[in-house]
């Protein structure tokens, strides 16, 4: 799908050293069938410097404007024995190397182990031989180097200048450069022929903080288009995460960050609803930021939504501004734990959490506690009081991941269902 960039806009203050953008998407009417809580896939583009920087390492380029078309040797079994042919490869289309950087392969990723050892094998210096090798294997002292340094593909070059690389080993070795996905933050009736997305924009250190600024590719990209200019992007149906059929059903929304960005959609929604004379739900807003005056993003939206009638309740969790860091999870289970169990267990009510996995697990094990405590149950009892919600498809998570040192510990999944703490080991990325 072929949408605009309307507007762009930094929804925290100045001050705050971090910025969340408002990104609103325009299409015709017909193309963009969403529901609140759906997700946007973009297609991002690497970043123009980052491609220059590759560009000036690689050998055997194809002339500026020459089209590359991509081709892979095909082995088939014919009467007269093994046949060899070429045949296109179907991952990127006919384009120029520039385009193909910039459009269509991951350039800003660690490479591969494999991309490595092709590396070793064109070195010409052989401590860079050595040390490209020993890296190629994987293990303690890859993983070490990558996260300290987490090397772009061109930087990999830098470090290891003997390594002459010519475009075509890029091109047929390099992952494609994947969408993101972001929570629709808007209401298709609120906003006919727009999607809005709330994207924070990711930008930080390697080694600690002393070594390259990075940026996040998608969020980055998002934050320096123009107005009007394309931005391809598809919808991904969460129908788990949508709305209770009865628009009368009381809802919790815990969103602390950008995690808010779903919920916008839903009060929304709930505008729209009690404007077409549908009595509203009792709908409760957790949210959490650092500081109420630099980062409680759509602060004025919040207000507005309860005065409409479309949220009953705001519980705000500022985490910098007091000397004990307060978080959603210690609203809930301080000022909310005798509602909360009340919504779920008398009212058929409904609980949505987005946010980071740190976020899910204390919030679900601040829920396991509640239930526990208010039905008198044990952990385990608790637990399986948890499932049967899900079963239900009242108990709602969209949980996005972090990537942490993969010989510890990757991404650790925030739904303890089946345990309290329970762990998992997948990795996901968030840029």
């Amino acid at each position: 799908m072929d949408t605009v960039l309307l507007s762009r806009q930094n929804l925290q203050h100045q001050s705050s050293g971090r910025a969340t953008i408002l990104v609103r998407l325009g299409a015709r009417s017909d193309q963009l069938t969403y529901e609140p809580g759906d997700h946007v896939g973009v297609h991002p583009a690497n970043h123009e410097q980052e491609v220059e920087r590759l560009l000036a390492r690689l050998e055997d380029q194809p002339a500026l404007n020459d089209l590359v078309c991509v081709q892979r040797r095909q082995d088939r079994q014919t009467a007269q024995g093994k046949v060899q042919s070429w045949v296109q490869d179907t991952r990127i289309p006919p384009c120029t190397l520039t385009q193909a950087l910039t459009h269509f392969l991951d350039i800003c990723s660690t490479p591969t182990c494999d991309l490595l050892q092709h590396f070793a094998q064109l070195a010409g210096d052989s401590s860079d031989k050595k040390q490209l090798e020993i890296l190629s294997q994987g293990g303690s002292r890859f993983e070490e180097w990558r996260w300290e340094k987490n090397p772009t593909v061109a930087e990999v070059l830098q470090e290891f200048p003997s390594v002459c690389a010519p475009a075509c080993l890029l091109l047929s070795q390099l992952p494609l450069l994947q969408p993101r996905y972001y929570s629709a933050s808007s209401s298709p009736h609120q906003y006919p022929g727009e999607i809005h997305v709330t994207v924070s924009v990711l930008e930080y250190r390697t080694g600690g903080g002393t070594g390259p600024v990075r940026q996040g590719v998608c969020s980055s990209w998002l934050n320096r288009v123009s107005t009007g200019d394309s931005v391809l992007c598809f919808i991904r149906r969460a129908p788990l995460f949508h709305l209770p059929a009865d628009p009368s059903a009381p809802c919790v929304l815990v969103g602390p960050g950008t995690g808010v960005a779903p919920f916008r959609g839903f009060w929304q929604q709930r505008q729209i609803d009690i404007e077409r004379g549908q009595n509203p739900c009792n709908m409760m807003l957790v949210f959490g930021c650092r500081y109420s005056d630099k980062d409680h993003i759509y602060k004025e939206e919040m207000i507005e939504a309860k005065n409409r009638g479309a949220l009953r309740e705001i519980h705000t969790a500022y985490s910098r501004e007091q000397e004990q860091k307060v978080y959603v999870q210690d609203i809930i289970r301080k000022n909310l734990s005798q509602e909360i169990f009340q919504l779920l267990d008398s009212q058929a009510g409904h609980l949505y959490i987005c946010g980071d996995v740190t976020m899910a697990q204390d919030v679900s094990q601040t829920i396991h506690e509640i239930v526990a405590a208010q039905a008198h149950l044990s952990p385990s009892e608790a637990a399986a009081y948890i499932i049967k919600l899900k079963d239900e498809n009242r108990y709602h998570e969209d949980i996005f991941g972090i990537t942490l040192r993969t010989h510890e510990v990757t991404t650790k999944i925030r739904s303890t269902s089946f345990t309290f703490w329970q762990e998992s080991t997948i990795m996901t990325g968030c840029s």
